[in-house]
This record gives structure tokens, sequence and C-alpha cells, in this order.
């Protein structure tokens, strides 16, 4: 159906084969798989996201066994939802119904669209599980980005921004209100990111998710713990200001939280491709629950607090479900999802460093054919991630093992298999380095963050790994920025690919949905015109002699496709080798598996055609 589709299974948590649970059911999948699977209170109910009607609705599956129960029947759909702690009612994530009148406006196509006058806010619904209309408990001048219940059930604690612009996320507070209805009160009454606020299990504490006492864009988002009825937030000891945290949960005490960051003090240097599991206690103590060469996601406590259930990947797997018998401190695989994998070659994946330009140690993830003669030097192709403030891991897909469905657009295992070494460096601008790292090209795109990638391809030069007459670079969104950029400064790279990509960075302010993240770096373009303009791939045109692979989502909204029409133009009136792509409904990343396949085939065989593995 060229969808990712989705079914639920459910296995012991002591092992087991697993058993499918649902076939008929359309668990949400657009643009991704979500399904937003919860248990209520008393473990009776199952319960997901899925579509009715084709609108996503939160549906329940009775464990004792019978048909699946809809829950919520909500014009725009549902985005998020929580179980009420008494199991009777559920709180959801939705915008506000539109207006009749709209409604008419839209039946007769004169609706027009009002820039900035007719957001919708995303608002907190509770619904009766007993029947009933749902009530609106959240105020309409608030975008609801997260919440949760109290432990006691009269409270809700909710995210919100006053608009819905993309920087609104970094002037979110937290506030609570009651379920009966009333007055949002603040909990966290500061400018700054303040988002997914967690209630400890007695109800005491809400931790959440902050940049701090400052609504930058370029910064840490770290761990805060505030009293639930407001005060001073605590940063938890090495996650605040230090790093930025992917997940979390209370453990059943409120005593300790399970923490998994993917930027942290402990994941610097070759650490910096994992996400460790730790524990912090709000006494100060910490402890490191699974380390190595490993990511891990969606931490989830068992009622009693003695198992933790979680997603791990190693270097060479797309991911299975495990359990940590916490006073054993001993683990068991649950599943086995992908056991093809284990019939294929695949390539070898190790971390690799050099030293740069300022003697800044730089890392990256190198891959290789499993059984390349040490003697023989190959094609490298240098895969280049997105953010700026992205991120490399171990996995089949090192730069989307988080999310099932979004998956690199290129074909990493397939050039190796063809001979061909692949290079993810980490430059500064991404994580692994810290907040000072991240910062590391403010108003310098291109500069030191370009020099650190070509230094770690001399350095497999000088090892006797890569061949210097057949380089290839790749990336997507920033990464495809770098890309541009790159194959104007340089012309000793036989091939390169770009997707998403940035040309011209003062177009990005003005047509991007997050255009404001360049005001981050280089301030308003009409203010610094010559440093958008020195630091704009469209600038050198001229200059590229490198075969370039554009492609790019035709309503992509994040980087407009003017950034690749508008390359392409250039480059090929100046009579460069140049090809351009444009993705029917892609997005900014691709979801379809189609296009997925298709994107991979075509850089395959773009690399193939100009490195000669």
């Amino acid at each position: 159906r060229n969808e990712h589709e989705t079914a639920l299974f459910l296995v012991s948590s002591t092992g087991g084969v697993p058993r499918r649970l649902t076939y008929g059911a359309r668990i949400a999948n657009r643009p991704r798989p979500n399904p937003r699977l919860r248990w209520s209170p008393d473990g009776s109910w199952l319960s997901f996201v899925a579509y009715v009607n084709d609108v996503p609705q939160v549906v329940a599956l009775p464990m004792a066994g019978g048909e699946a129960r809809t829950l919520t029947t909500v014009p725009l759909g549902v985005g998020d939802y929580e179980w009420s702690p008494s199991g009777a009612q559920i709180a959801y994530l939705s915008p506000e119904p539109p207006s009749p009148e709209e409604v008419l406006q839209r039946k007769e196509k004169s609706f027009v669209i009002e820039v900035d006058r007719q957001d919708r806010p995303g608002r907190v619904f509770v619904q009766d599980l007993e029947g009933g209309a749902p009530r609106t408990v959240t105020p309409s001048a608030h975008f609801v980005s997260g919440f949760d219940w109290a432990p006691d059930g009269r409270t809700i604690a909710y995210a919100a921004a006053l608009t819905g612009a993309f920087s609104a996320q970094f002037h979110t507070r937290i506030y609570a209100i009651a379920v009966a209805g009333g007055d949002p009160r603040p909990v966290v009454d500061r400018d700054s990111m303040n988002v997914q606020p967690r209630y400890s299990p007695d109800g005491r504490h809400l931790a959440f998710v902050s940049s701090g006492d400052k609504p930058e864009m370029v910064s840490i988002w770290g761990l805060y713990v505030a009293p639930a009825e407001g005060g001073d937030p605590k940063a938890i000891r090495d996650l605040g200001a230090d790093a930025w945290v992917a997940a979390f949960t209370w453990a059943p005490d409120s005593r300790s939280l399970i923490v998994i960051a993917s930027d942290s003090p402990a994941q610097r240097g070759a650490r910096m491709f994992e996400q460790p599991i730790q524990r912090f206690w709000l006494d100060g103590r910490r402890e490191d629950l699974i380390p190595g060469p490993r990511v891990n996601y969606a931490p989830s406590f068992s009622r009693d607090g003695k198992h933790l259930a979680y997603r791990s990947t190693d270097p060479r797997s797309m991911g299975d479900v495990y359990v940590l018998d916490l006073p054993e401190m001993k683990t068991g695989k649950l599943t086995d999802v992908n056991p093809e994998l284990k019939e294929m070659s695949l390539a070898e994946q190790k971390a690799v460093h050099w030293r740069s330009f300022d003697g800044r140690e730089i890392w990256g993830l190198l891959m290789t054919p499993s059984d390349r003669p040490v003697e023989k030097r190959l094609p490298l192709v240098m895969y280049l991630h997105g953010g700026p403030n992205g991120s490399i891991t171990y996995g089949i897909f090192p730069q989307f093992m988080h999310s099932v469905g979004q998956v690199d657009p290129y074909p990493v295992e397939a050039l190796v298999a063809a001979g061909i070494a692949v290079l993810m460096p980490m430059p500064r601008g991404g994580q692994g380095y810290g907040l000072e790292g991240l910062h590391g090209i403010d108003g310098s795109w291109g500069e030191a963050d370009l020099k650190d990638v070509l230094m770690g391809v001399d350095a497999l030069i000088r090892d006797g790994v890569a061949d210097p007459d057949r380089l290839g670079v790749m990336g997507a969104s920033y990464g495809g920025y770098l890309t541009d950029w790159l194959v104007t400064q340089t012309s000793r790279f036989k091939a390169a690919s770009t997707m998403a990509s940035i040309s011209d960075i003062a177009d990005l302010y003005y047509g991007s949905d997050a255009g404001d993240i360049t005001r981050a770096y280089f301030g308003l373009p009409w203010d610094a015109p010559g440093a958008y303009a020195r630091h704009s791939a469209i600038t050198y045109a001229s200059k590229v002699t490198t075969p370039l692979l554009i492609q790019h989502g035709e309503n992509d909204r994040r980087v407009p496709l003017i950034q690749a029409t508008k390359f392409y133009k250039a480059l090929k009136e100046m009579g460069k080798t140049v090809e351009l792509e444009i993705y029917p409904r892609g997005g900014h990343v691709i979801y379809e598996p189609v296009l997925e396949r298709e994107i991979m085939r075509r850089n395959l065989e773009w690399f193939r055609r100009w490195l000669k593995p």
C-alpha cells in the first residue's frame, strides 16, 4: 500500500513467542508509525491511536478478549492522550474544531488562508468513558504541546506557548489547571523552552525538559524538576545545561528518574554514538544502567519498579525490546523483529577520530566491507548529518534509528556492499561536544564544520582506507547545505548528492516554516546581508565542478523547493553537470516506502557511476 503498515504484538515480560493482537485495525502510520501505546491503569485495556473513518482516534483493546472499543470521536483527530489515574476518563490533545462558517466556506471553495490569523491551538479535552460530550480544559489562548495528569486525578499539568509558530517552542511555560474547570496557574513561569511535564507518582514534583532560563534555539534541552505547586526548577545533576534529553520516566517510588540522553558529559569521545540508560536520584546519586555501544529508547517501568523495559539497538541491528531486572541487574531480550539481518552481509561500523585544524578531536562512524583487505584503498563517500544540531548513532539507519518509518535517504549498507566506504562525521555545530560545540558555527556555517569533515577524509586517506581519487559526498537538510557548500569550495570530490538542501540562507529565513533558526546563527538578513551571502552556496555556484544530484520533496516546508530549483537553475545555466529530481507528495523527509527505495536506488546508481567501485 506504499505505507509503513503497523501491527501490535504482545509478549510476556519473561520471554516467549510474541502474539499478534491487531489485523484489521489501521494503527496510525502517517507520515510514520505513531501508535501512542498506553495501558489502562488497571491493565485491562491496551489503547492506541488508529484511523477511524480516516481520522486518528483513541482505540482500546480488552485484554480479556473481545472487540476493540473506540474511545474518541474527535473531528480533527487526536494528537496525544493519557488515561486518568482512575481509568474513568481520558484527556487528549486536539485542535479546536472549525466553526460552522469555516466548514461552509471550505465546502463552497471560498475559504481563504489568513496568515497568522487563523491559527488553531491544540487544546486539552477530557472525555468521560461512560459517555457524554468531551470538555475543553485549557484556554483558547494556549497552544498546548504536552500534558500529564496529577496522580490524584484532579489536576492536569500542561506545556503551552502563546502562538503556534516554530519559534514558539522556545517560549513555553508549564501550567496546572483543575480538571473540573477554572483558570490555569503557572508552575514553571520563565521565558524559555519548558516542555514534556511529568508528575512524580507521589504528585510532589514535575519533571520536564527545558532549555534552562533562556529562550535560545541553539541550546541544550536538559532535564529539570520543579515542585508541583510551583517554585524554582532545579536541574538534575549533569543533565541540566550539560545534556540533551531524549527520554525520561519516573521510578514508581518517586525518588529517581530513568533518563536517556542523546548528548551528555558521559557521551564524549567514542561514546557520542551511544544513548545509555542512566538513573538519577533526587538526592544527587547517579547510576549507569545500560552503557556500552548501544542506542536505547522508550524506557518503561513495571508497576512494582523492579523491571525496566526499553528498546535497544546495537551497531548492526534495527532494535528489539529488552527487559532489565533491576535487583539482579540482568537483561533479557524479548523480541527478534528483524531476523533477516542475520542472513545478510552487513558492513563493519566503528568509531574513528582525528584532529581538526585547531586541535579539536572530531569523531565519526566509519563503515567498510567486513571482508575488506587491509591493504586495499576504497572509494569513500562522506555522509553529512542534518540539523545542524543533529547527530548520528549506531544502527542500520545511523541518522534515524529513533523512529520506525523514518529511514536514512542514503543506502549506506548498499554502498558498502558495492565496495564503497562511508564516513559519517560529527562536526562541531552538532551534538557530541556540549553547548560550546553547538555554538561552534555561530555566524559561520561552512567554515570550521567544513574543515572538521574534510580533515576526517584526509585522515582516512593517510590511514590507507580511502582512495583520494574517488571521493564522494552526500547529505540532507543541513547535511545538504554543507554538501552544496562543499562543492563550491573544493573540486576534490568526484560526485555529490544533496537532498532537502539549503543553497541560499536568506531565502531560508523568508520561506521556511522554521526560518527563524537562521536568525539564531546570523541575525536578521537585512541586518547582516553580507554574512548571509558569504555563507550561501548560490553565491559561488560558478566554482562548482563536481557532478551533483539534487533531490527534493515537492511539499517541503522546512526547506522549500525553491532552494533546489534555484541552485539547479544556476548550475544548469552555467553548463555544470547537475540533475534535479522532485519527489511528489514528499515533505522535508520522504516517508513513502516506494519513494524511499527510489531515492536509495538513485544514490547507489549515482555513486557507482562516478566512483566506479
